[in-house]
């Protein structure tokens, strides 16, 4: 799949999450173009394209500036926390990525089901869902296969904003919820009757990852003790140096 890559957004205070992060990637994931997006100053994936960007910018920003410089079609776009456990299904990311090019108005399919979404299913699909704009979590920072300049483009027509802060209203995530709306973006979520995970969301046999290992920068063990506490005593990580959500 020479036109898909896979975009990670970090910074360096995540530095201790790399090294169970990529080793995850190398083993899961081994085969596909990885472009990093971190601050200045740091190189954290050897067998990765590094993109730097500013810290002093504002997260629309830097993601932008990073995101002009990816050439491929295609991205699944993650954040250095979500840990791969397991293959990534490449026969069905293929298929997906298939049934983006097919339709011109479809701009991402999400990997993961949240709690509240719709389903209608997308044509003659078993797996795939309709999603509507209008919901609150159209757009999501949740692990996604995109059309690379269709999420440029929603981020490009999305005002200054922050990836996360106090003020809900200035967050990335809510301000391009309204951009795709006035843009009228379409996307699917796939589902393949996984279990649930937590309140919110489910599990995802495609691109089986832990979303996300950290919650307010401190461990995940309340959605995925089981798969976290093995990793954190591979890699010698004590969970209350960051803490325990």
């Amino acid at each position: 799949m020479k036109d898909l890559c896979l975009v990670i957004n970090t910074f360096s205070k995540y530095s201790d999450v790399w090294q169970m992060f990529f080793d995850s990637l190398d083993k899961h994931f081994p085969d596909v173009k990885r472009y990093v997006f971190v601050d200045e100053g740091s190189e954290p994936d050897k067998n990765s394209t590094t993109i730097h960007y500013n810290k002093e910018d504002l997260f629309r920003t830097q993601f932008i500036k990073c995101i002009e410089q990816v050439p491929e079609k295609y991205c699944i776009f993650i954040s250095e926390d979500y840990i791969l456990y397991d293959d990534v299904r490449t026969d069905l990311v293929k298929r997906y990525k298939d049934v983006l090019e097919e339709n011109k108005n479809l701009t991402f399919i999400k990997f993961v089901k949240g709690m509240d979404f719709g389903e209608p299913k997308y044509k003659n699909c078993d797996d795939l869902y309709e999603m509507s704009n209008v919901f609150p979590y159209f757009y999501s920072q949740s692990a996604s296969l995109w059309k690379t300049r269709d999420l440029e483009k929603i981020f490009k027509h999305t005002p200054d904003s922050h990836i996360a802060g106090q003020d809900m209203s200035q967050q990335l995530e809510i301000l391009a919820n309204n951009t795709c709306q006035l843009l009228d973006i379409q996307g699917l979520f796939c589902y393949n009757g996984e279990e649930k995970v937590g309140i919110y969301h489910y599990d995802n046999i495609v691109f089986p990852h832990i979303a996300t290992a950290l919650v307010k920068g401190k461990w995940n063990l309340s959605e995925y003790r089981d798969k976290l506490m093995p990793l954190l005593k591979k890699y010698k990580i004590d969970p209350q140096i960051r803490g325990i959500y």
